[in-house]
């Protein structure tokens, strides 16, 4: 067995431990009450009535389709404006999905129904 390695009593290596030593905090600290975090104009957070107004535009018809078709498609640098009018264009373009669903599904049991009704609709009149 190699002696240069083990130089302790125990047979274990030679080891060098650091000690963390915390140091006492500067009392004398105040906080910057000034500080305002730098976002660039990229990445600016929009605020709670921002997405309310944003909501209020959105919902106007043909105004509102033509806002999120421009935003969401690079009208705007900001990139949580830009994510917030994909998500509205992707919930507008679910509903309007549903809705053709919807409405042939519809048709095709309300010609139904009617042609069964037709024969009884001569008892009538």
């Amino acid at each position: 067995m190699d002696e240069q390695n083990f130089n302790n009593t125990n047979g274990a290596p030679n080891m060098q431990y650091t000690q963390n030593v915390q140091s006492t905090p500067n009392m004398n600290y105040a906080p910057n009450t000034n500080y305002t975090p730098g976002y660039s104009d990229e990445y600016k957070p929009i605020s709670a009535w921002g997405y309310v107004g944003y909501q209020l535009l959105f919902s106007i018809p043909l105004v509102g389709f033509i806002c999120i078709l421009v935003f969401s498609l690079g009208g705007s640098t900001n990139q949580n404006l830009k994510n917030f009018a994909r998500s509205y264009l992707c919930v507008w373009l679910i509903l309007i999905v549903l809705a053709v669903i919807v409405g042939i599904v519809t048709a095709i049991l309300g010609v139904g129904i009617f042609s069964a009704n037709s024969n009884l609709s001569s008892y009538y009149y």
